[in-house]
């Protein structure tokens, strides 16, 4: 059933042609739905960069980061809570709308106020700290935060900040908004066919640099094969997410292929509330017994990395902290953690989606193997995306939950945060529920402090509580490639979060 409705797709973006104006672009995974503030997965990264803009906008190539006007021209900080911004004049929804002040309050309100569920992920990942967006006239806004927000600027420019039209969504509901989205940004929608393919099409009303392409076609192709021989074959201009293993399949005469190693964890999530992982010397003699090398060495090739500590380099001076090493291989320790925990062969469970996540099938495999060595007992329980996903990841009979753990801004809060912070869906969840008694001091520290060097060093003592609350285990930072036909050229934008693909103005050159 999928080999026909790609067939029958592929045949309808012959019939209009693959020049130059066109990209077609084919991905393992695919959103059901895109709301700005209702989307925070993966695979909506590429999709919703190019349907919404935010207030504010950043540079997507630059370190450290820079900001730039997106719908707000001007923008400052009133009181240490307070910020206004005043919008840019004559901006059009792709259904021909005006964007004001209203509709800006209507977007992120939602969010802010903390009472629909539908956005408390978005919420607790970015914005829990902002309490409401007040306005004060058409193209002004004042934008309220609980307390000082020293990532203001970085926050109100993530994508999940997307501003929609507010007289749209009154008009057609939630559930049609989402499926048939309307924004400010440089493509329309023209066609949404929910899990399976988008088509967008230039929005000639943008108020920013026109857009390069007048269409680019989504796809969603499970298969990396399906992937890579739509490519050779002409059917594909650019395919997402192939494995190191897969590059030689793509031949070098009319194609190229261009790696990356994200700056983002493939992660699995610890349940601490389910025996035995309840028992953090269980969860750490985890830890200690899985040999990220291996796996490095084993599935990539050599090509991911393994982590010495939860975080990057793209953090930067000072904040990024050299020569950290909390992340270990001990089996003999986690051997004697087990007999300490009184550990005595106790089924554990983990719950994974399959190859959603590049190898994540064999590496469960691989870690179940490792940690027989030590005397655990590990059970796959491999599952399709659509049930993985619907399930509520703090159901009872899994002790792991396979996940990443992406930076979605070059700073330690920028991964840390949106998932590791009380406010975090794993926290909402009751999965993350550190108890050392240094913990929410620590963490203030690191989340709020204006000092850099206070704010790294904090960071630092944070990072060795978590290997003493052992709440996550980090397997390493994937490194994946895109492929794609000669006259396709696009550099990775280091200040978005991992997989946004840069179809704006002057982000990528297409040559005929």
């Amino acid at each position: 059933m999928k080999k026909l409705f790609v067939t029958a797709a592929l045949a309808a973006i012959t019939a209009f042609g693959a020049g130059a104006q066109e990209l077609r672009i084919a991905f393992p995974s695919f959103e059901k739905g895109l709301d700005p503030q209702d989307n925070t997965g993966n695979s909506g990264a590429p999709m919703l960069y190019q349907i919404y803009d935010t207030l504010i906008e950043r540079d997507s190539f630059s370190t450290p980061l820079s900001f730039k006007a997106g719908l707000a021209t001007e923008w400052a900080q009133l009181e240490p809570t307070v910020w206004e911004l005043k919008l840019r004049e004559g901006v059009v929804f792709h259904n021909g709308d005006t964007l004001d002040a209203d509709d800006v309050a209507f977007s992120l309100n939602r969010m802010y106020h903390h009472e629909d569920p539908e956005f408390f992920s978005a919420w607790g990942r970015w914005h829990y700290n902002f309490s409401n967006v007040e306005v004060v006239d058409n193209h002004t806004v004042r934008i309220h935060t609980l307390r000082e927000e020293p990532a203001f600027l970085t926050l109100i420019s993530a994508r999940s900040a997307g501003i929609a039209s507010k007289e749209y969504h009154e008009k057609v509901g939630f559930d049609e908004a989402r499926l048939n989205p309307v924004g400010t940004g440089p493509y329309q929608v023209t066609e949404f066919d929910p899990g399976r393919s988008l088509v967008l099409e230039r929005f000639d009303d943008h108020w920013g640099e026109p857009s390069a392409l007048e269409k680019v076609t989504m796809l969603h192709v499970p298969e990396v094969a399906s992937r890579v021989t739509g490519l050779v074959n002409g059917e594909f201009d650019i395919i997402a997410q192939i494995p190191p293993d897969q590059a030689s399949a793509i031949p070098d005469e009319g194609f190229r292929t261009q790696g990356v190693t994200w700056p983002m964890f493939h992660v699995w999530l610890i349940h601490q509330n389910n025996p035995p992982t309840d028992n953090p010397l269980v969860r750490k003699a985890v830890r200690l017994c899985t040999d990220r090398q291996a796996l490095v060495d084993g599935l990539w090739s050599g090509l991911a990395e393994r982590p010495t500590a939860h975080q990057f380099p793209e953090y930067g001076a000072p904040l990024y902290i050299e020569g950290l090493e909390l992340i270990k291989h001990d089996p003999e320790e986690a051997r004697r953690l087990l007999a300490e925990a009184g550990y005595d062969g106790e089924e554990m469970v983990i719950s994974h989606p399959g190859n959603y996540y590049l190898y994540g099938d064999l590496a469960a495999q691989v870690i179940q193997q490792q940690w027989a060595a030590c005397g655990l007992n590990l059970r796959l329980q491999e599952e399709d995306w659509a049930t993985f996903h619907s399930k509520k990841p703090d159901h009872d009979d899994v002790n792991f939950r396979a996940w990443s753990n992406p930076m979605y801004y070059p700073d330690p809060m920028g991964a840390f945060d949106t998932h590791w912070s009380p406010k975090s869906w794993a926290a909402q969840r009751n999965l993350w529920v550190p108890s050392h008694p240094e913990w929410d001091s620590t963490y203030e520290q690191a989340r709020y402090a204006t000092d850099p060097t206070e704010r790294r060093d904090a960071y630092q003592r944070l990072l060795e509580l978590s290997e003493e609350e052992s709440g996550w285990l980090l397997l390493y930072k994937p490194h994946e490639l895109y492929g794609m036909r000669d006259g396709v050229s696009f550099d990775i934008p280091i200040a978005q979060r991992p997989y946004v693909i840069p179809l704006r103005g002057g982000e990528i050159q297409v040559d005929q």
